[in-house]
């Protein structure tokens, strides 16, 4: 195993399990038990990814490698039992950036494994990376009966749709450099998730339906 695939792998593990942690701390809000909260963090974890499937008419992914579940299974129960240590203050920091590291990775697969399958090129693989990193989320809301972040000021779908943006631009016009895309892309995606995290900057009010949200 490369240096390069090690790297990939352990994000994807991270990012399965910020996932699934996602829906435990979602879940806070309503009285769920445990196997409540491990339904929802494996959705949260690889529904984006199995919408994206579907749509593609191909075997899931996690069919393929149950390990997903696995993994997701396993952050969900660890959740629910050490939630009181995932709320303190720099470990849901370090989630926070961990989660954008998922998204920007699982956003840029999404669009790869759309654009390789010459699925509806060019605007299918931005829609379907988009999907795989943020479908699952959507989802989980919509089970627990709460507003999505789709549906917040928050910049989390907006610096994902760009990075899928950029990086089917890439595989348009620069094939011979989209592993150097798929990092730029990536790290877009990243940077904007850092600024939403540590300088609050949202959605501006011109850019919302409704100004005086």
């Amino acid at each position: 195993m490369t240096t390069t695939e090690f790297i990939i792998d352990a994000i994807t593990v991270l990012g399965t399990a910020a996932f699934a942690l996602a829906a435990v701390l979602a879940a806070l809000e309503k009285r769920v038990d445990i196997f409540s909260v491990t339904v929802l963090g494996v959705i949260t974890a690889v529904g984006g990814g199995t919408i994206r499937d579907c749509i593609l008419d191909v075997p899931v992914f996690w069919s393929e490698d149950i390990s997903y579940i696995t993994i997701a299974c396993a952050a969900s129960l660890l959740g629910f039992f050490f939630i009181r240590f995932i709320q303190l203050r720099k470990i849901n920091t370090l989630y926070l950036y961990i989660d954008a590291l998922a998204i920007a990775m699982f956003a840029i697969q999404g669009t790869d494994k759309a654009w390789a399958l010459g699925f509806g090129l060019p605007v299918a693989p931005v829609i379907l990376g988009i999907i795989t990193a943020v479908g699952g989320g959507v989802v989980r809301d919509t089970l627990l009966q709460r507003p999505s972040l789709l549906l917040t000021k928050e910049l989390y779908a907006i610096p994902v749709a760009l990075g899928c943006l950029l990086y089917t631009a890439f595989l348009m016009f620069f094939e011979q450099y989209t592993q150097f895309g798929a990092l730029i892309s990536a790290g877009l995606v990243v940077y904007l998730r850092h600024l939403s995290i540590q300088k609050h900057i949202v959605v501006p009010s011109w850019a919302m339906i409704n100004h005086r949200a």
